[in-house]
């Protein structure tokens, strides 16, 4: 490989976004104190980048740098428990989409402020049926729809959201149609949305 401090911005992204290029743990640790935080993020999603490194990057001062550790199914658990913590929303975010988030990670993140982070705890397929129970009722569309829609929550869980919309008085009628469509979504719930909320569907 060329000599890094030779290449220019566009040769150093080019040669960290080519996922066949063989690159070693030292040259990915020299691209990773780049200046430049674009160069920074491609280290993090190249396949030779360590778990090592990418706990290292956790503690990048760029919020994209830790966004995108924050992604990686690779970053150690250490470092998703930080970037749960951090105080932009959108680490958090990419921490509560990670299939490498602990279920104890999930349930902190399930009560976060920002709706987008509850959203994706809901998304995550390791969220602990408790914590999904509690989302059930998230005073979020967004949050509620996604669980609507979600082909892996249990007709339990179905049960609790349309209950949830049931009592709004007036309920959001994608988040119905949503309930109607999901194959765990039990007969006799179908059937009440199909009395009371026909004209919805």
């Amino acid at each position: 490989m060329k000599d890094i401090s030779k290449m220019t911005r566009n040769q150093k992204l080019t040669t960290l976004r080519n996922r066949d290029q063989d690159i070693s743990d030292n040259n990915l640790r020299e691209f990773a104190r780049d200046i430049d935080e674009d160069i920074r993020c491609a280290v993090t999603d190249h396949p030779n980048t360590s778990a090592d490194l990418l706990g290292e990057m956790a503690k990048d001062k760029s919020v994209l740098v830790r966004r995108s550790v924050a992604y990686e199914s690779k970053t150690p658990v250490d470092a998703l428990r930080d970037l749960s913590l951090d105080s932009d929303w959108f680490p958090r975010c990419n921490v509560a989409r990670n299939p490498s988030t602990p279920q104890d990670v999930l349930k902190y993140l399930a009560a976060d402020k920002d709706s987008t982070v509850r959203y994706y705890v809901a998304k995550n397929p390791n969220t602990p049926e408790d914590v999904l129970r509690e989302l059930a009722k998230d005073e979020n569309v967004g949050v509620r729809l996604h669980m609507a829609k979600n082909p892996k929550v249990s007709s339990t869980i179905l049960v609790m959201v349309f209950e949830y919309e049931k009592s709004l008085g007036e309920p959001e009628e994608d988040i119905i149609k949503a309930l109607y469509a999901n194959v765990n979504c039990p007969a006799f719930v179908k059937r009440v949305i199909e009395t009371l909320f026909g004209d919805m569907l």
